[in-house]
């Protein structure tokens, strides 16, 4: 059964949505959840089995659980589309993602306890809740994108290894998700090559990612509104603000470099990170986590157990080792230190002190170049804030100030 588990890799032909077909549309997504289902079912008898095998028990436990709440939508009878999926249209730019009710064919069987035969009970699902989208890019690459909340908009711009659905119940970025959707609406997406978002892209440069940046916003209909990058989406971020400085109110900036790891040269950071694409292309895909885990004992080293455990499961389903490798090395290509100086916008620049992942020295970088940009030192060793830690509770009230001070 572990064997099993271990042969599900992300959705039912995850990647290929066509929003033009509704009945392929109807078919694939009924056949999504009847494999997510499947997968469950897999995973609840697997947790039974391995009670007495806490160390092994522990990581399907949690894949369980995040597939628990994806699951809860399709459950719920309020929230069932029409048979005709209705939200996917010739003519419609977003194409929301839909689930089918479990009155589907097929789905009899797969609603039922794996090895008693008796039915699963209600899941009770969250309060909370986000919409996904998808746009085309010039390049005709679909790109994922999620709203939640409500007010003033919020764009994140994406950043490496996001997952819109996966994130939306991890522990490592629930606390992000929520604080910055609380007073507005945050729209997030995944970048080419990852999550939801098409996985075959010929061209992963930084002007696709800037590209990605601008079909987003104008595919959520966004006229003004604060954009936030993170880590490299910071280059991305400001670029996107030189070229329309009239439709961001106010920039920040969190963990970011203006030069990728390969223009910083340095030649021992090179040799480092040079070994960190090898050790990606090599080790990412295999179900031995210990590869992965080395990235996250770097982004995360504050974190316990159960968020290293989500973090390395979210590295193994956002992005394939390939596509992992390609990114890592247009990251290393990235300089936007030439138009620093032509950045006209409030600018709010923060990074963590003991940042593990991007030198301190890079967010002051930003800081310097870009004329009155304010700087807010964290104390943290972690890439990611984490939620317990007192460096994102300042985050949290020197963004709310400034989207306050901006809008």
């Amino acid at each position: 059964m572990e064997s099993l588990a271990a042969t599900f890799r992300g959705e039912f032909l995850d990647g290929l949505c066509l929003p033009h077909c509704p009945n392929f549309e109807a078919w694939r997504l009924c056949h999504r959840d009847i494999t997510l289902r499947v997968r469950m079912e897999i995973l609840r008898a697997l947790v039974r089995r391995l009670q007495d095998r806490p160390e092994r028990v522990n990581v399907y436990s949690l894949v369980l659980d995040r597939l628990t709440n994806e699951i809860a939508a399709v459950d719920r009878p309020e929230q069932w589309p029409e048979p005709s999926v209705s939200g996917v249209s010739n003519g419609s730019r977003d194409v929301p993602l839909r689930s089918l009710p479990p009155s589907q064919p097929g789905s009899a069987f797969i609603s039922r306890n794996f090895e008693t035969d008796v039915p699963w009970p209600a899941v009770t699902p969250s309060k909370r809740s986000q919409e996904i989208r998808f746009c085309k890019t010039a390049d005709r690459v679909t790109i994922a994108y999620a709203v939640c909340g409500r007010g003033s908009p919020i764009v994140r711009a994406a950043h490496w290894m996001s997952h819109l659905q996966y994130d939306w119940e991890s522990p490592v970025w629930t606390h992000w998700i929520d604080a910055l959707s609380e007073k507005t609406k945050l729209i997030r997406y995944d970048e080419r090559g990852t999550g939801l978002s098409d996985w075959i892209a010929e061209d992963i440069s930084f002007a696709a990612m800037i590209a990605d940046l601008e079909s987003v916003v104008d595919a959520a209909g966004l006229d003004r509104f604060t954009l936030l990058g993170v880590s490299q989406s910071c280059a991305v971020s400001v670029a996107y603000a030189v070229r329309h400085p009239e439709r961001i109110s106010g920039l920040i900036l969190y963990g970011g470099f203006v030069k990728g790891w390969r223009k910083r040269s340095d030649s021992h950071e090179v040799a480092t990170h040079e070994a960190m694409t090898a050790l990606i292309r090599e080790g990412w895909g295999q179900n031995n986590p210990v590869f992965r885990h080395l990235f996250t004992a770097m982004f995360i080293p504050g974190a316990d157990e159960v968020q290293m455990d989500w973090f390395d499961e979210l590295q193994h389903i956002s992005v394939s080792p390939s596509n992992a490798g390609r990114l890592h090395e247009a990251f290393g290509e990235i300089d936007v230190s030439d138009v620093l100086s032509q950045v006209t916008i409030p600018t709010l620049v923060l990074h963590a002190r003991k940042d593990m992942v991007v030198p301190f020295q890079c967010g002051r970088e930003f800081a310097t170049g870009i004329p009155g940009a304010r700087f807010v030192d964290l104390d943290s060793a972690n890439h990611i804030l984490l939620a317990n830690e007192p460096a994102f509770e300042r985050f949290v009230r020197e963004v709310t100030r400034f989207v306050a001070e901006t809008a």
